[in-house]
């Protein structure tokens, strides 16, 4: 008798179970742990680690490289070579291949620079560049970052900017040649001439293999798993890889030198496509240290494949390099609204170690990004603390734009409106 009553409470606990329903997600966007959560946990888990370990076995390398599917645990390229330059782009009509360069000086000098191509000599480029003593300047058509590019070969950029792969993971030119504005006052142009090499002999973190396994298990497993959800997976995928470096050069604005002695990171991105739309919100951190670490920590939500992934890696003082295996940053509690605070604080931990970061924004300049302004990025200008070690750097937040691109800006480009013509 006892046995039957054990049994019997045994199936009301796995029937009870079985009918737990999805708790609800925190505005409707940021997902809770389900049911399944530790199985498919463990499940993604030993899948990457899987993955990890048939990408670095020689024999199946080459399969690995021409196989559909590359990342999430394998590399995209064969070499550092072919993933350091130009990259081909597919025929979807988001196709992307973007980099982006993001440095900062102790004592108050920023340079943050992109250029995105897309089809149709569409880049969407930017080029942000405070000098103290001048003030924070920027191209002529920011908040826009719709520019044409009428240039080929190997440089990436547009109208007045250029880009341009030197030598594979270890070096990149950077290069301005135009007017730019002062920041908060539109009236006020600079003619600007800049030219700053990128060096770098650390190793470069990819995020389609280097990432740990854990925390990618862990944002894909707060998900709902269907044959849907699988193909927005592969779908959504992008390679991208990250590179801290120095930046050395000059600028000169309006007839005044100045030199520029920078830290901060590189990044390369390319993918079948980009589809800003699917972004919610993220944030993320590129800062240096005073004792030589250098970091990027943060969290994406893209909720048509996870509502929280925790990412990124730091440099040790030593150039040793580490993924981030957690963050506390939870990003519904900070500017869900759409203003990002100034002044902020989380844990992450790398290498078995806690790290306690400090953020103290300084300037917050915005751009937005997409053919209908789907994503506005928040580019803030920060000095950090971590571990009591003081920083600089910048954070990127983004947030999910739904107004899309302001008609008087559309009509005062003639470009935007005969590229629209063309469908």
């Amino acid at each position: 008798m006892f046995l039957y009553a054990i049994l019997a409470i045994l199936i009301i606990l796995v029937i009870k179970f079985i009918q737990q329903k999805y708790p609800p997600s925190t505005f409707g966007i940021y997902r809770k742990p389900g049911r399944w959560y530790f199985l498919k946990l463990s499940f993604f888990f030993l899948m990457l680690k899987i993955r990890k370990t048939l990408g670095k076995l020689q024999v199946l390398r080459k399969q690995a490289r021409q196989s559909s599917t590359s990342g999430y645990g394998m590399k995209s390229r064969p070499s550092p070579e072919d993933m350091d330059k130009k990259q081909p782009l597919s025929s979807n009509p988001k196709a992307i291949d973007a980099v982006y360069f993001n440095a900062a000086s102790q004592d108050g000098c920023h340079l943050i620079v992109g250029a995105a191509h897309r089809p149709n000599g569409v880049v969407n480029g930017f080029l942000y560049l405070r000098v103290p003593e001048v003030g924070l300047l920027m191209t002529p058509k920011l908040p826009d970052t719709l520019t044409f590019r009428t240039e080929e070969g190997q440089l990436y950029g547009a109208e007045g900017i250029q880009l341009i792969p030197v030598k594979p993971m270890q070096s990149w030119g950077i290069k301005y040649d135009g007017k730019m504005r002062l920041h908060g006052d539109a009236e006020k142009m600079f003619d600007v001439a800049l030219r700053v090499e990128f060096t770098s002999s650390l190793p470069y973190f990819d995020f389609d293999t280097d990432m740990d396994e854990l925390s990618v298990a862990r944002g894909m497993a707060l998900e709902p798993w269907s044959r849907e959800y699988f193909n927005a997976l592969r779908e959504f995928h992008q390679t991208h890889y990250e590179q801290h470096g120095s930046f050395k050069g000059n600028v000169v604005i309006n007839n005044v030198k100045y030199p520029l002695h920078l830290d901060g990171v590189r990044d390369h991105s390319y993918g079948h496509k980009r589809e800003w739309s699917h972004f919610h919100r993220y944030a993320l951190h590129f800062i240096t240290l005073q004792n030589g670490a250098r970091m990027n920590v943060g969290v994406v939500c893209a909720p048509v494949v996870f509502s929280r992934m925790e990412l990124g890696y730091m440099y040790e003082p030593d150039g040793t390099l580490l993924p981030i295996e957690w963050c506390n940053l939870r990003l519904e509690n900070h500017g869900e609204c759409g203003t990002p605070p100034l002044d902020y604080g989380f844990l992450f931990q790398a290498g078995g170690k806690k790290y306690h970061v400090q953020v103290d924004v300084k300037e917050s300049p915005e751009f937005f990004v997409g053919w209908e302004w789907e994503a506005r990025v928040v580019e803030r200008l920060a000095l950090f603390t971590v571990n009591g070690i003081p920083g600089w750097g910048a954070a990127e937040w983004e947030y999910r734009h739904l107004k899309g691109r302001p008609k008087e800006v559309a009509a005062a480009d003639p470009a935007y409106t005969h590229n629209l013509s063309k469908g």
